[in-house]
């Protein structure tokens, strides 16, 4: 228990006075309207165990992760004023007639849940919410006229007079017009009965500052302390500031948000310990919230933006000139005092100590007399401080410049010898290099030294007295000084001579041995082969990375910088199979004085650093031994098809020792269309953002994790179908590295992909397998059908063709029978003749022999002779043969045509015979031994007994008769 002597002691030493500020300011980044796309004013700041932060504003809740800025507006659209957050991260809000809470929905998004019906309708109408603090298993919510008490899905409402409430501690409580502070115990409120009754006050704030002790801010009545609920003194605060909130800042310091100057910061002794306003960077100096996050830095809410303070960050940045922005170029601590050149002369503060975090020191800076124009470099040579300024050199004495030479400007000094006090210093000017002496604590300038006339803003001189020059813009300068000192001999040396290139080398000193930084590296100078070559010490280092300063501190580590980065190289701390690490400070990245860097180690906890904006301080210790934990949040997951489509907002439901992580149950199945994804993904990290680097993977995608980049984004585009796990993590520049954060969706594939698809498919193919087999079938059947009925054409042909041989074979045999009857009846024909002429023959030999025998008498053989030839003509003349021989030839002609004729005589039939055979009238004449007009006579009674009309002759009707007899 704190004694009550000690509340005293503060008490008295808690003076209202503003006190000077700290020399070293932290970092600032400011947020505006147009950062977050919401109202002006901030009302409250709180954090969740994710580190996520969330601001009470204007047009609602807002969220910030680091990298974005969320909105998410009450129902009411009513100005969110306060907000709380229990330990399941649930968030409650209060608005203008409105109180509920935020807690993830179906998808990661933040949902809203009213719980105004739960008010009873007595109070059911009210007016702005003030404060909410959750006490024990309640939520309070303070209006002007009442709280509720939410628990257990009820609402119980206090009517009062209400103007503040605050949970300090185990204890709750609020501030009310008529009975003051009030405590609230076993369901009710019950007054504090301290002296005097704080109850025509605004209590802008309470603080536990320990041991049953609070210290009570008001709006404008100054600092209470209360110990055991009994106010032991009343402090007035510093004139005119008006206290909108307090809060604590650390162990030992409390922050005080004010209406018109800024933040204020004071430790527990009463002292003023800085002030953060408009002039040290700050949007404006009207704060309406302060908020202490989980790593100590501050967060601001103002009446016009949103500041975040880095207040417990490694980095400070000086100001020496609080009217006038001017660039910083070297740094020197000499005789307890900070000196800094800039680019409007030079100035220094007093230190109290030069122990410690110097950036902390509290004074203003004061201008060095006499120092116009730029200071460009603070040597200490032989105890003394000599200024490289654009009017030249000039020594630093009772904090004022005193000239030495003044016909040029002075860039930097070297002593020409090691050895203690230097007797001869060289300074490198505008136009070559001078001579100062040293003696007795006084310097003089010697004068100019003949041989070269080029700006040397680099010196070094080697343990062999060669003095190396480099020039960005020629290359290096190889300068023996003469025996008298007075002149040099110069020789320019480039790539010609092994250096990457005449531009941007520079000379420095490292590890007691001369270097040159390159654009390609580190290079020494080979006295054996007088080329340039390769560092064997710093090549391993730096590779062919571009280096454009090198500065050695006094535990042996390198500070470099290299393009518009800065770094350090540690041979203290091993990496890996490396010695060294290589540390780098992205926060300056491009905040550095390009062109003229100036590193100035003075020890681990004060490194101060040439900047475009005075000077920047880094405690180098805290740096590298800060244990801050690095995480990572995975911000949004949006689908994005024929519409976009939020499949997660932010929010995982699950939570284990490690975090919260997606269940089983918020797995998201698409379908086809919607292939393409952005994710959106941070550190709350805030204020180091330039020192965050994250790796992602998207399995069943990628094949292994992605390089380290600061993209705080990715998108994938036509992703085929499958199930897809997005794994991201974060580490920092001091090789801290985040929990790994995934989150698994499913591609469904298209329709004609699914299982369903895929037995329609199997169906389809049996069907048409089935289809296949009938139609082969069908097929063979049309098939055999066709052959069959081709065989039966087969066949049939052959049929005909046997029947059309076998016609043709009869019509041979019948036109070779006709042949053998034509030539048979020709043959008769000519037998017939035969026979005739050979009758004619006989008859006229018979006549003959009759004439013969009536001459000679009856003469015996001659009578023999006509007896035999009537024999002859008797057998000549034997129709029944002749017709018998025609009919065997002819099937039966002569037959048939009787039976067809039965009127035609052997005559007729004769006729027809000889007419069938071909003969003329004349043959059938001679044949039958008539005269052709016979013949002619009996063709006519032949016709009408044939009945044969005048257009049919008879041969013809012979000839017809003949083949329709033999068909």
């Amino acid at each position: 228990m704190k004694p009550l002597w000690l509340f005293f002691l503060w008490v008295v030493a808690c003076l209202p006075v503003a006190g000077q500020n700290t020399i070293g300011l932290p970092q600032m980044i400011n947020y505006s309207k147009s950062d977050y796309h919401a109202g002006t004013q901030t009302w409250d700041i709180k954090q969740d165990n994710r580190g996520m932060m969330y601001f009470a504003n204007n047009e609602g809740m807002l969220t910030y992760d680091g990298s974005h800025w969320k909105a998410y507006p009450l129902p009411n659209k009513t100005i969110v004023r306060a907000l709380a957050i229990d330990s399941t991260d649930r968030i409650y809000a209060g608005g203008q007639g409105e109180i509920g809470y935020f807690a993830p929905g179906a998808n990661g998004n933040l949902v809203y849940t009213s719980l105004r019906n739960l008010v009873p309708a007595a109070h059911s109408k009210f007016a702005d919410i003030w404060k909410i603090e959750i006490y024990k298993e309640s939520v309070f919510f303070q209006a002007s006229d009442r709280i509720f008490e939410y628990r257990n899905n009820t609402i119980r409402v206090y009517p009062n007079e209400w103007m503040y409430l605050k949970r300090v501690g185990d204890k709750l409580y609020a501030q009310d017009k008529h009975n003051g502070l009030m405590l609230f115990k076993q369901q009710e409120w019950l007054p504090v009965n301290t002296s005097p009754k704080m109850n025509n006050l605004l209590i802008s704030g309470m603080v536990d500052i320990g041991n049953d002790s609070l210290l009570i801010s008001t709006q404008r009545n100054g600092l209470f302390f209360l110990y055991r609920d009994v106010i032991v003194k009343h402090q007035p605060f510093i004139a005119g500031s008006n206290i909108n909130t307090t809060a604590r800042i650390n162990a030992m310091g409390l922050v005080a948000g004010t209406l018109a100057d800024g933040c204020i910061i004071f430790d527990l002794n009463g002292q003023i310990i800085q002030k953060i306003s408009r002039a040290e960077g700050l949007q404006n100096n009207d704060v309406i919230s302060v908020f202490l996050d989980k790593n100590q830095n501050l967060w601001v809410g103002l009446n016009n933006g949103i500041s975040f303070i880095a207040y417990n960050a490694a980095i400070k940045f000086i100001a020496p000139n609080k009217s006038n922005e001017v660039s910083g170029h070297s740094t020197r601590i000499f005789n307890n005092e900070l000196y800094i050149g800039t680019t409007d002369g030079a100035w220094y503060v007093p230190l109290a100590t030069t122990s410690g975090d110097l950036s902390f020191s509290k004074g203003d800076f004061i201008h060095v007399k006499n120092s116009k124009s730029e200071v460009w470099r603070l040597d200490e040579v032989n105890n003394h401080i000599l200024m490289g300024q654009h009017g030249g050199a000039a020594l630093l004495q009772d904090h004022s410049s005193v000239t030495l030479s003044d016909s040029t400007g002075a860039w930097l000094f070297k002593p020409v010898s090691s050895v203690f006090p230097a007797h001869n210093v060289l300074v490198g000017t505008y136009t070559g290099l001078r001579m100062l002496t040293a003696n007795q604590n006084k310097f003089t300038d010697a004068g100019q030294l003949e041989g070269n006339s080029e700006s040397l803003r680099f010196l070094e001189i080697d343990n062999n007295n060669t003095i190396w020059a480099s020039h960005p813009y020629r290359g290096v300068y190889k300068l023996q000084l003469s025996p008298d000192g007075k002149a040099i001999s110069s020789r320019l040396l480039t790539d010609s001579a092994g250096l990457p290139s005449a531009l941007g080398n520079y000379v420095f000193k490292i590890k007691n041995r001369v270097v040159f930084a390159t654009s390609k590296g580190v290079y020494e100078f080979d006295a054996a082969t007088g080329r340039f070559i390769p560092s064997a010490f710093l090549s391993p280092i730096f590779g062919d990375m571009e280096i454009r300063y090198l500065n050695e501190d006094a535990e042996g580590n390198i500070w470099f910088c290299s393009g518009k980065t800065i770094g350090v190289v540690n041979f203290h701390q091993p990496s890996g199979s490396k010695p060294f690490t290589i540390t780098w400070i992205p926060e300056l990245t491009g905040k550095i004085l390009l062109g003229f860097e100036s590193i100035y180690p003075f020890n681990k906890e004060n490194i101060f650093i040439s900047s475009e904006k005075g000077m920047i301080h880094l405690n180098y210790e805290k740096y590298t031994t800060n244990k801050q934990v690095i995480k990572v949040l995975l911000g949004q997951v949006k689908a994005i098809g024929k519409s976009d489509s939020i499949l997660f907002g932010g929010y995982f439901h699950q939570r284990n020792a490690t975090g919260y992580y997606q269940d089983e149950q918020e797995i998201f199945s698409l379908p086809k269309n919607y292939n393409s994804f952005h994710f959106e993904y941070s550190s709350p990290a805030y204020g180091l953002q330039n020192n965050i680097e994250y790796s992602y993977q998207l399995e069943g995608y990628d094949h292994q994790w992605s390089a380290w980049s600061a993209k705080s984004e990715k998108d994938y585009t036509n992703l085929p179908d499958g199930k897809y796990i997005f794994k991201v993590k974060a580490h920092d520049n001091l090789g801290h590295e985040s929990a790994m954060v995934s989150y698994s969706f499913v591609v469904r594939p298209a329709w004609y992909k699914t299982t369903w698809a895929y037995l329609l498919y199997i169906a389809l193919f049996l069907g048409v397998l089935y289809l296949l087999n009938r139609w082969q079938e069908r097929s063979l059947r049309r098939q055999q059908q066709r052959f069959d009925e081709e065989q039966q054409r087969l066949k049939y042909i052959h049929q005909l063709e046997l029947e059309k041989n076998e016609k043709e074979i009869i019509k041979l045999q019948n036109e070779k029978l006709a042949s053998e009857i034509h030539f048979k009846n020709n043959a008769l024909a000519d037998a017939s003749m035969h026979l005739v002429e050979r009758g004619d023959a006989l008859v006229k030999v018979k006549d003959i022999l009759a004439a013969v025998y009536k001459k000679n008498g009856n003469n015996p053989e001659i009578k023999n002779a006509l007896g035999l030839l009537n024999d002859v003509e008797k057998n000549n003349d034997n129709w029944e043969q002749f017709a018998a021989h025609f009919d065997a030839i002819n099937n039966n002609f002569l037959k048939k045509l009787k039976a067809a004729f039965p009127a035609l005589t052997p005559t007729d039939l004769k006729v027809c015979a000889y007419l069938q055979l071909k003969l003329s009238s004349k043959e059938i004449a001679q044949l039958m031994a008539i005269s052709v007009r016979g013949v002619e006579i009996k063709r006519y009674r032949l016709r009408k007994k044939l009945n044969l009309h005048t257009a049919l002759s008879i041969s013809d009707f012979l000839n017809e008769f003949g083949e329709a007899k033999a068909d």
